[in-house]
């Protein structure tokens, strides 16, 4: 029973932190997705180039994030399902902002974008041979399916969504494992 308690008396200091330490870690994604907005204009390569290189510095911060958190405060729980979590919920409070500004990309900044990773994504799919283990009828609604995912803006934004959620559940894992704070 006291267990119970103890998990409701900290979800709510662990979405504190989450929504707090994922609204500077969205604020940085959508800077990070500026550099990419700026390299498909045609500015130059090299913002393309620090895009990317930016997802160390997203590592970096949320090592640090997952840091402050663990140690932060001596009442709060330090179990690994706690900092999992805590990575998780950051990633998802994230997640908006780098939404916000994928939406107003596609929508209002570069239209064709979009249409343009759709046309190479699907043109991938057309490419791929069919393998004998699967039929013609399947293979054509896999195709169809995947083509109706990828034309569809919203789909992709929730799918970056999930691909963050996961990523803040992988690197929780791995994290859960490096860090530990001295127990007094």
């Amino acid at each position: 029973m006291s267990t119970i308690q103890n998990t409701e008396g900290s979800l709510p200091r662990i979405n504190r932190y989450a929504m707090h330490y994922g609204l500077i870690l969205g604020a940085f994604w959508v800077f990070r997705y500026l550099f990419l907005v700026v390299a498909e204009i045609g500015v130059s390569d090299r913002f393309k180039f620090l895009y990317y290189l930016m997802n160390i510095v997203t590592l970096i911060l949320m090592y640090s994030f997952y840091y402050k958190y663990k140690a932060s405060d001596v009442e709060k729980p330090k179990g690994g399902i706690y900092c999992i979590l805590f990575m998780i919920m950051m990633c998802f409070y994230a997640s908006f902002l780098e939404g916000a500004i994928m939406y107003a990309h596609y929508k209002f900044i570069d239209p064709a974008f979009f249409s343009n990773l759709s046309s190479v994504t699907i043109s991938a799919a057309d490419s791929l041979p069919k393998t004998g283990l699967i039929s013609e009828e399947n293979y054509t609604q896999k195709r169809e399916m995947m083509v109706a995912i990828y034309s569809n803006r919203i789909s992709f934004i929730v799918f970056e969504f999930i691909k963050n959620m996961f990523l803040g559940l992988f690197l929780g894992t791995i994290l859960n494992f490096v860090v530990s704070t001295k127990k007094n």
